[in-house]
């Protein structure tokens, strides 16, 4: 008997199939695509609302009146308790990693827009609790809600943005999920600015009815939103469907744009048809699909280990506790150079790629992060001060332009492209759930009735972001230029993590000595169509 031909071929020309990528052409295929940057933009704009929650805190906590409304006197000036931030915190954080859950469901039964609508309604109904709060129960349960719906938009514009994007621009697009944070971040910073010198609670209600601007501008322009075109291939196979959503997507004057992309989303949609069964949850965790998995996980934690709870979530509050002089206006600084810092990562991330600046940006911070927690022995110095602020600044610029963007671009598009709708909530759940263990233990730390520490925080974040580092160093691969075959095929054969580019050099070379050529026209992607389909 004849012993059966080995698979490895079959499994080499579908990888082949999918390499579409043209990085050379990168930055002209972007500015010929502005439609599709606008609509990214949108699937993240409720998203900006995050970057409210997670730095809201720290404003609020500054102003006298949230203080006298929801604290207690305390050597003569009042405090919010610690458990009451803690439980807030932790609430969010747990609803957040819930929503995603969900999200993921009705991404995969109803659609992507359906998704999006129902977490930007669900956030408008969060916020609308928290403006008529008085009391720490409300307003817990307000942050609850509106993290459900963070968490469903957090689950939600990754996939989106990564399944219809052109491969080469996926790194830049998915830097989006950052920005929207950000854009939140800096517009709290600056309106707080403004509102802590009006009377009473409006300094602290302006700031929390601000958010309704997002979600509610996402759900007027919803009726003119594309479903996702991949989506619509993967369920229905429904091609001119598809094909009009794209258009739509893309904008119909690019006609040639929107026929490469639509022959690619059919390739990527018979290659995935033809290498997987139907999967569920539970193929997240078999075979090369576990090692994914836990990158997809650990890598979204990170930012939390290094310190963004503490740094963005209470750098108002904090600043003020040790003795800095116009804790408004550091936050302000922290937020407008981490806005330039993640505007340069937009360019670096497919210019220098994932790894080296989540790799380098790790360790870079935990270095900063033990020098503030070292200053904190100074007790207050004027020079220390002025050191830990500066310190301070050059940290938010450096995380900005590298984990920030980096970690969270390359959790949303390690994992098998099969299993998105399942592993994007772990994205989620790995920032969101981490940030809960720093969220609720952070006012203990920092609180001047608590744990009191000042600077000297900096001193335990700088140690889990060593860890961080060490595990980053061996186990993150790059990820830049490789389609989604390329990279199942790279995990399938357990390349070196730190050596991905040359494996995938060697891979390249060959195909190509195998006479299996790069696909490079509409005919040839119509032809890999019906090989995928065939083999």
């Amino acid at each position: 008997m004849q012993p059966a031909p080995p698979p490895a071929e079959p499994q080499l020309i579908s990888a082949q199939m999918l390499r579409v990528s043209q990085a050379e052409n990168r930055w002209k295929t972007l500015f010929a695509s502005k439609t599709f940057m606008f609509w990214s933009f949108y699937s993240f704009m409720s998203l900006i609302v995050l970057g409210f929650d997670l730095s809201i805190p720290g404003q609020v906590l500054a102003m006298p009146a949230f203080n006298q409304q929801f604290g207690y006197l305390y050597n003569g000036s009042y405090v919010t308790p610690a458990l009451w931030q803690s439980l807030w915190n932790g609430m969010t954080a747990i609803a957040q990693c819930i929503g995603a859950l969900c999200s993921s469901w009705i991404c995969n039964k109803f659609g992507r827009k359906a998704s999006y609508a129902f977490s930007s309604a669900i956030c408008i109904v969060g916020v609308a609790i928290q403006f008529a709060s008085r009391d720490w129960k409300l307003m817990m349960v307000g942050k609850a809600i509106n993290g459900f719906g963070l968490g469903g938009c957090f689950c939600f514009g990754p996939l989106y943005v990564g399944e219809n994007c052109f491969p080469e621009l996926r790194g830049f697009y998915l830097v989006f999920l950052n920005s929207s944070i950000v854009y939140g971040q800096l517009f709290l910073a600056l309106s707080a600015r403004w509102s802590a010198g009006l009377p009473g609670n409006a300094s602290w209600l302006t700031l929390i009815g601000m958010q309704w601007i997002f979600p509610v501008a996402t759900i007027v322009l919803m009726p003119w939103y594309p479903e996702s075109p991949y989506w619509i291939l993967s369920k229905y196979n429904d091609l001119p469907r598809a094909e009009r959503e794209l258009a739509r997507l893309y904008g119909s004057q690019n006609d040639g744009l929107i026929k490469r992309r639509f022959n690619e989303l059919q390739v990527e949609v018979a290659v995935i048809a033809n290498l997987s069964q139907e999967v569920t949850v539970r193929d997240c965790f078999r075979g090369s699909n576990w090692s994914r998995t836990c990158l997809t996980f650990l890598c979204g934690s990170t930012q939390q280990v290094i310190g963004t709870s503490f740094i963005f979530g209470y750098i108002g509050y904090w600043a003020s506790l040790i003795g800095i002089q116009q804790p408004f206006d550091v936050s302000i600084g922290v937020f407008v150079l981490g806005f330039v810092g993640n505007s340069i990562a937009f360019y670096t991330i497919e210019r220098i790629g994932r790894r080296p600046l989540i790799v380098h940006g790790l360790l870079l911070m935990w270095i900063l992060l033990l020098l503030i927690g070292g200053l904190g022995f100074a007790d207050k110095d004027h020079a220390a001060l002025s050191a830990v602020t500066a310190f301070l600044f050059i940290w938010a610029f450096i995380y900005q332009t590298t984990l920030g963007a980096g970690a969270l671009s390359f959790s949303s598009e390690i994992s098998d492209l099969s299993l998105r709708a399942y592993t994007q909530p772990l994205v989620t759940i790995g920032n969101a759930g981490v940030g809960w263990i720093f969220g609720f233990t952070c006012p203990y730390m920092i609180n001047p009735d608590e744990g009191n520490l000042g600077a000297r925080v900096g001193l335990i974040f700088g140690f889990f972001g060593v860890l961080a580092y060490v595990y980053v160093f061996f186990y993150v691969p790059e990820t830049k230029d490789l389609t989604y075959t390329e990279l199942a095929f790279l995990f399938d054969t357990k390349a070196n993590r730190r050596h991905f580019p040359e494996a995938i050099a060697k891979h390249r070379a060959e195909l190509d000595a195998l006479g299996v050529k790069e696909i490079s026209g509409e005919d040839e992607l119509k032809e890999a169509v019906v090989h995928v389909e065939r083999v």
